[in-house]
């Protein structure tokens, strides 16, 4: 059995009494590097990796020094989240085939899986707790021109505090219940509609999205996600889905059915990493037109930002 690296020895407490930040994050991130460190330099020196019971002994003082214990925020979530991962299969050449579940309990549960349990992937759920915990995440939609230079010039935006989840659930269908997603992430937005209800996007502009992560103290930050998508190419996309779907729904309906004329479009992120879902629909040509009326099929596209979700 290894000890736990000497970093974790010097990790002090949650917030100082001169009322200094917490520094918990910062000090875990530390103690994951050197651990990957060591390990790399165990497996230079003699060609070995690390037995498993090893990595067990880091992990779960990690998930439990982090998650469960005094160096937990106050503020912190009531919630633990633990990766499982059960044999599912064994397939004919004897590679084992495992389902992965996320399971959660209130951090005060009788039922806690006992530490150190081999069906838990501690690394794995010291990973999920960490991005679902200890940073902040905010999406900003934007509304913008590229200049012939290659400048971007931003019109309007309009920037929401997002969650991240390991489960989602369509946009259409909010009420419905969520489906795990892990190991995908989503951040949504359910009120997506009264949050963009303003953005509007038309001929020659852009929409972008960007999905920024900070820590508690907003000492540094990271671009999670960033994807953009020109009026030309989503005006494309939504016609020919509001096309298909108007007249698949005349011809079911006998012609009683009114469409709604709001269609998810997906942005991918780069080297297609991650997407943006987004609800767009057409921004009425006059204010006297009534409801279900034709509406100009050259006016502006009125774009409501779903979420962004993490791509596998």
């Amino acid at each position: 059995m290894a000890s736990v690296p000497s970093v974790c020895k010097k990790v002090g407490p949650v917030e100082e009494e001169n009322g200094e930040p917490d520094h918990s994050l910062q000090e875990m991130l530390k103690a994951i590097a050197d651990e990957r460190n060591r390990l790399t330099i165990r497996q230079e020196i003699s060609g070995l990796g690390c037995f498993k019971d090893d990595r067990i002994v880091f992990w779960t003082w990690m998930f439990s020094t982090y998650f469960m214990e005094k160096l937990s925020p106050r503020e912190q979530d009531d919630m633990l989240f633990y990766v499982r991962r059960k044999l599912s299969y064994v397939s004919p050449d004897q590679s084992e085939g495992k389902k992965v579940d996320v399971e959660v309990y209130r951090r005060d549960s009788k039922r806690l899986p006992g530490l150190g349990e081999p069906d838990i992937d501690w690394e794995e759920s010291v990973y999920l707790n960490l991005i679902l915990m200890k940073l902040d995440y905010v999406v900003t939609c934007a509304v913008c021109t590229r200049s012939d230079a290659g400048d971007i010039h931003i019109h309007r935006k309009k920037s929401q505090q997002v969650y991240a989840s390991p489960s989602k659930h369509a946009m259409d269908s909010k009420g419905e219940e969520s489906k795990m997603s892990y190991p995908n992430i989503f951040f949504m937005i359910d009120n997506f509609e009264e949050v963009f209800c303003d953005m509007t996007v038309g001929e020659g502009e852009m929409v972008c999205v960007e999905l920024v992560a900070s820590d508690k103290s907003n000492t540094f930050q990271g671009v999670v996600f960033q994807g953009s998508i020109r009026y030309e190419a989503l005006k494309k996309v939504y016609d020919n889905r509001v096309s298909v779907a108007a007249k698949m729904a005349q011809r079911m309906s006998f012609g009683f059915y009114k469409y709604n004329n709001m269609e998810f479009v997906r942005m991918k992120g780069p080297q297609g990493k991650g997407h943006a879902e987004m609800a767009v629909s057409r921004v009425p040509t006059g204010d006297t037109s009534p409801c279900g009326t034709e509406e100009d099929l050259d006016s502006p596209l009125h774009e409501r930002h779903g979420h962004p979700g993490s791509g596998p």
